[in-house]
């Protein structure tokens, strides 16, 4: 019997060996940690930022624009299945992103990500970075509310170098650029040895002396002083939604000691008409004025009625004649251009 029982010893332990090599054989090769990573973090964004919020990814910051670009539609496909937020279109972004001058994964500071926020009539914005820590890398991912800057959710952790990685880091696509709020698209400078201070257009421009940055970062819009009066249109201007216009029209806009006073109308004839769909969550949400000449501008109201005798919104200190009016629900209602220069101008 002992016999047999020291027969059976050598089996256990080929066995025990057997059922441990797949376990000891997938640490070896390296479990691809990024995806879990990516969801990891947009778990925490769903448990930190209020939901149905309108949330744009503005950029994540690497080494590799295709590392880059694989974290943002991960996080965007996370949230639209998670259906915890409203994601800011990719195309939408596309543009702001030309007009400012920034790559999804060139560096971006708060300040600029904040003001892209705002000009699409964002309540969060997200960004990150990857950054290599030995042989490792420190992934972060961070939201931050439009509206104070403040910090809504942190997400950080390190991972090794997987497949995924080590395949988007080898498919190239360096940062060669860089923005941020005071600086997008403008020239840098640079010293010599010899003590000579040398002016260096920005990487993107670099190709062709002929280039320029955009208008809007060259020639800024100088504050204006807009006359007291009332300021009317014909037609008046109607806003839409997902590209389809709505029954809320721009009555008249007033301003007075400083204040400009925006009245709404259900009615493209003007006067007091209850607003209806949603043309009536104006007053509900916080509305932004954007300015078109230096989209780094824009107000908030200070004042709002919502009554059964007038729709407005009240903004201080705007210092622009041409804007647009944004109202962040979901999905956005939008005045694209109110320029008072055509406006009917009453003292």
């Amino acid at each position: 019997m002992k016999k047999i029982l020291l027969g059976f010893i050598p089996l256990l332990i080929l066995i025990a060996s057997c059922v441990a090599t797949p376990t000891t054989s997938t640490r070896a090769t390296g479990v691809d940690e990024l995806d879990t990573t990516i969801r990891e973090a947009s778990d925490e964004l769903n448990i930190d930022v209020p939901a149905g919020n309108y949330i744009g990814i503005i950029n994540i910051q690497s080494s590799s624009a295709a590392l880059s670009e694989y974290i943002i539609d991960e996080l965007i496909r996370n949230a639209v299945r998670d259906r915890n937020f409203t994601v800011v279109d990719r195309q939408r972004l596309d543009q702001i992103r030309q007009e400012h001058d920034f790559q999804y994964s060139g560096e971006v500071d708060d300040n600029l990500a904040v003001d892209i926020g705002r000009i699409i009539g964002l309540q969060t914005i997200v960004t990150g970075s990857v950054s290599p820590l030995g042989s490792r890398y420190r992934i972060t991912i961070r939201a931050l509310n439009v509206q104070t800057g403040a910090v809504q959710a942190q997400f950080n952790k390190n991972i090794g170098t997987g497949e995924t990685i080590v395949a988007l880091m080898a498919m190239g696509g360096s940062v060669t650029q860089t923005a941020s709020a005071g600086n997008a698209g403008q020239a840098s400078t640079s010293t010599t040895s010899g003590g000579t201070t040398q002016a260096a257009a920005p990487s993107q421009t670099q190709t062709t002396a002929q280039t320029t940055a955009p208008s809007q970062t060259q020639t800024p819009a100088q504050a204006v002083a807009i006359a007291n009066g009332t300021y009317t249109f014909w037609p008046r201007p109607r806003a839409h939604v997902a590209g389809v216009d709505v029954d809320t029209y721009l009555d008249r806009i007033v301003v007075r000691g400083g204040y400009l006073t925006i009245y709404l109308t259900g009615s493209d004839k003007g006067g007091f008409q209850i607003l209806s769909g949603y043309g009536n969550r104006w007053m509900t949400y916080r509305a932004i004025i954007q300015c078109l000449d230096n989209p780094r501008l824009s107000w908030q109201p200070v004042n709002s009625s919502n009554d059964l005798r007038e729709h407005f919104l009240s903004f201080q200190g705007v210092t622009t004649k041409r804007f647009s009016l944004t109202n962040p629900v979901d999905p956005p209602v939008i005045f694209d251009e109110i320029n008072l220069d055509d406006a009917h101008y009453e003292p």
